[in-house]
């Protein structure tokens, strides 16, 4: 009799028949559903690829420039914007100096042309072909808010509106604080809607410069002011006060408005009201900085760090970077509409065990740069360091190959290097008054570059 159990000799015996006679089958590979796998996809890592730094609209009924001793100086933008580092500008500058002259039809065709789109970029300068923002700010300038909205037409204002849901933030002076919201008085007006349901209320001050105080400290890590600073001597023409009974929830109050210039203004109906505001609907919209007077004409001073600083808290406040689909081991995925000039697309795939090696092909048709990207667990920007690039597309090709990776989630970036010209154009040659931008070179990218891209894996057995 053996000296082992009966159970312990079959099991051996069935070990070696299998080992002998047939090739072991490894378990099955259970791998992850798109749903477990997009549930791990970070939703903290901010976009930072756009076109350009920002968008300034200074069209028909706003001020095409600020003020300089009480006279708009037609094309002068902000200083805040150098003193902000927003110097990778584009802007549409209406010829009109005061905007009591209303607008001409020139004007009018132009913007909406560069906002609503034209057949060579459908979808306005405003948007990437797939509706995400091109620029990461846009300002507006002061002027008549509801003749502006109005010029805009719906075409317009929904542009602006799908650039600020999709991660685009806003900067507003006076009228451009206005046309953030919906109301203005308690009346609807032909406004943007990005502050959600937003109100406000005339000060009737105009002609005059007004102090603010700082109720906030959140500007004191950019150029400040920092709390309790009390600002004085800001332009201020009409403009607004924020009606807090309206403001959607997360509204930040930055400062209050205080004295008129040269008066006592404790019984005016601005008085201690927000002057200075903040709002970011969501992870995935931008964030909203506006107040109701004019500090962006300062060259100096406190009105000056203040104005550099609603430029900077609005740019933090950019959406989050957003995965399109998730790549599945061989699957070939066609991206249509395409990519833009210099957007970034984001991808996602998880391997359920180590690979032995990994292939992402990308494809397209024409003379354009795609670049590939991969990170481990986080957004394969090309600026966040990623563990693999391939930055040498030929023939409408670009192929990135890895070594051995281990299992879970890894980020793939498709970017589009190509981009337009950009000439600045002066409207009026003759008075030097209105300015745009003119796209030549490889337009096609405003349309979007359609392309397929497909991942391939092996895994280490």
């Amino acid at each position: 009799m053996s000296k082992y159990p009966s159970f312990i000799l079959l099991t051996a015996i069935a070990a070696l028949t299998i080992s002998c006679g047939k090739e072991t089958i490894p378990e099955p590979i259970e791998e992850l559903s798109e749903e477990e796998i997009l549930a791990q996809v970070r939703t903290d890592v901010q976009n930072t690829a756009f076109y350009k730094d920002i968008f300034l609209d200074g069209g028909c009924e706003l001020n095409p420039g600020i003020k300089e001793s009480g006279v708009v100086i037609n094309g002068r933008l902000p200083y805040a914007l150098q003193k902000a580092g927003l110097t990778d500008a584009e802007y549409f500058l209406s010829t009109v100096d005061d905007v009591g002259d209303g607008f001409t039809t020139s004007d009018l065709k132009l913007q909406t042309e560069i906002i609503s789109g034209t057949a060579d970029d459908p979808n306005g300068v405003l948007l990437y072909p797939d509706g995400e923002p091109r620029f990461r700010l846009f300002f507006a300038f002061g002027g008549h808010s509801n003749p502006h909205g109005s010029t805009l037409g719906q075409s317009g204002r929904s542009r602006v509106r799908t650039f600020y849901e999709k991660g685009g933030c806003f900067v507003g002076s006076c009228a451009g604080a206005f046309l953030s919201g919906a109301y203005a008085n308690g009346r609807g007006r032909n406004y943007f809607d990005i502050w959600k349901g937003g109100n406000m209320i005339s000060t009737d001050v105009g002609n005059s410069s007004i102090d603010m105080l700082i109720e906030s400290d959140i500007f004191s890590k950019y150029y400040g002011p920092s709390k309790g600073t009390l600002v004085k001597g800001i332009r201020h023409n009409g403009g607004g006060f924020m009606d807090t009974r309206r403001a959607p929830e997360g509204t930040e109050v930055i400062a209050l408005f205080k004295d008129e210039a040269g008066r006592n203004s404790k019984n005016e109906n601005y008085y201690d009201q927000p002057s200075v505001w903040a709002y970011k609907a969501s992870a995935e919209s931008g964030r909203l900085v506006v107040t109701g007077s004019h500090p962006e004409d300062a060259p100096s001073g406190d009105i000056l760090d203040l104005t550099a600083s609603m430029f900077r808290y609005a740019w933090d406040g950019a959406g989050i970077a957003k995965v399109k689909e998730v790549l599945v081991n061989g699957d070939l995925t066609p991206i249509n509409p395409g990519i833009g000039d210099l957007q970034c697309h984001h991808f996602v795939l998880c391997p359920a065990e180590d690979v032995g090696s990994l292939r992402i092909t990308v494809g397209w048709s024409g003379d354009y740069d795609l670049e590939v990207y991969l990170k481990r667990d986080s957004f394969a920007f090309p600026d966040a360091d990623p563990d693999y690039s391939s930055t040498n597309s030929s023939g409408g090709n670009n192929t990135l190959v890895t070594g051995p990776l281990e299992k879970g989630l890894w980020y793939v970036t498709v970017r589009c290097a190509t981009t337009v010209g950009a000439k600045e154009i002066v409207t009026d040659p003759a008075t030097g008054k209105g300015r745009y931008f003119l796209y030549y070179g490889k337009k096609e990218v405003l349309k979007g570059i359609p392309y397929s891209i497909m991942a391939e894996w092996d895994y280490k057995r």
